[in-house]
């Protein structure tokens, strides 16, 4: 998170972008970790991270001078917009040249996407956060027992690094995409549905799952399962529809759960009605 601070100042303040960056991090299990930091030599820091250069940008309080997209009509709107989604495109390849010199400057590297155990993959795991760590080690133990199957790893949500996405999935024969989210399914599965359209060699199968919900853990014993799934899902020429990574023993709580909740509402139903 540290690190990722850094490369998003970097990014956001170079010429060709000029945006602002989000950085996200996994609530529950990195919002609540305690763990020993190696902080950045700050001497490094500053060679990487110089003072902003604002250019023709000017930011002073006693000549206040507004330097946001003025709605001016429609046309004039639609330019600006359209200048703003191209500044975030730039974001990409300047993603890639500053990961790189923080690489050299740290000895730490953090591609636009990490690519793990790939290069004789038949299935993939795609995946972005902390869990992804827990994948890496599945795809360890699939390994030892015969399966071809590595572990893609994004850090760019926004823009999308389509392009190396499209490069490392193509020909595979399965691949799950696993959500910490959902919304009609998870956005990391929409956004590497929409990448690989179209594509020559896009995956036989491509299976969306949902886990790691509200500080949920997600198991290895459920990674194991997710390659069966869409191992079998491809043999039998199948399509998947969105899935929740869901035990029993959960669903047992959350009918009891639920069961006790009609029983307090019925109390109270009738306690009013009396």
């Amino acid at each position: 998170m540290l690190d990722s601070v850094l490369l998003a100042y970097r990014l956001g303040e170079d010429r060709s972008v000029r945006l602002p960056v989000l950085v996200n991090m996994d609530g529950f299990y990195l919002s609540f970790t305690r763990e020993p930091v190696e902080v950045p030599d700050q001497a490094k820091v500053r060679q990487f991270l110089p003072p902003f250069d604002p250019g023709e940008l000017r930011f002073q309080a006693s000549a206040p001078e507004s330097q946001a997209v003025a709605v001016l009509g429609g046309g004039p709107y639609s330019y600006f917009r359209y200048e703003t989604h191209l500044a975030a495109r730039n974001g990409l390849a300047v993603y890639d040249r500053v990961a790189g010199e923080f690489a050299e400057l740290f000895g730490r590297n953090h591609p636009a996407v990490e690519a793990y155990r790939c290069d004789d993959a038949e299935y993939l795991f795609v995946m972005m956060g902390s869990f992804a760590t827990k994948a890496k080690a599945a795809v360890d133990s699939l390994r030892e027992v015969g399966w071809k199957i590595g572990l893609v790893r994004p850090r760019l949500l926004r823009p999308f690094p389509e392009q190396a996405l499209q490069g490392l999935l193509k020909g595979r024969r399965a691949v799950a995409v696993i959500d910490q989210n959902i919304s009609m399914g998870g956005v990391l599965h929409t956004e590497t549905a929409a990448a690989l359209y179209g594509q020559p060699g896009a995956p036989g199968l491509l299976a969306s799952f949902i886990g790691g919900l509200g500080g949920r853990d997600i198991a290895q014993e459920e990674f194991f399962q997710i390659a069966s799934v869409i191992r079998d899902a491809v043999d039998k020429g199948e399509q998947l529809p969105v899935r929740l990574l869901y035990t029993d023993a959960e669903l047992r709580e959350t009918r009891k759960l639920q069961s006790i909740a009609r029983v307090e509402r019925n109390e109270l139903k009738e306690g009013g009605d009396s």
